[in-house]
């Protein structure tokens, strides 16, 4: 049969395990935020310059880069919301499964 030090190590090689996909998870989601705030950062970009080099008056003009600029405000915000609270499940998830883990080859 398994002896305690046997549990011990099989724990320590499934605690490094999940440790290591923590890491990987917060690698993806480093890369994934910078990908989505290079994409609103370019949308808004757009929206600038369109509105800029349209041909019309200059009060019509700054009007609406502000509605558009209020719309990609609330759009980013709830984006960063949505990707905050899926990281955060994530992160339970795991944190939860780790604990399990521990605790039953402790």
């Amino acid at each position: 049969m398994w002896s305690n030090s046997g549990f011990s190590i099989i724990g320590n090689v499934f605690e490094q395990e999940f440790i290591n996909t923590l890491v990987n998870v917060k690698r993806i989601n480093m890369k994934l935020s910078k990908a989505v705030l290079l994409l609103f950062t370019g949308f808004a970009a757009g929206a600038v310059t369109g509105i800029l080099v349209a041909p019309e008056e200059g009060y019509k003009s700054r009007r609406k880069l502000m509605k558009k600029a209020k719309k990609y405000k609330k759009n980013l915000e709830r984006t960063a919301t949505d990707y905050k609270d899926k990281v955060t499940d994530i992160r339970d998830n795991i944190e939860g499964v780790v604990h399990d883990v521990k605790k039953r080859f402790s």
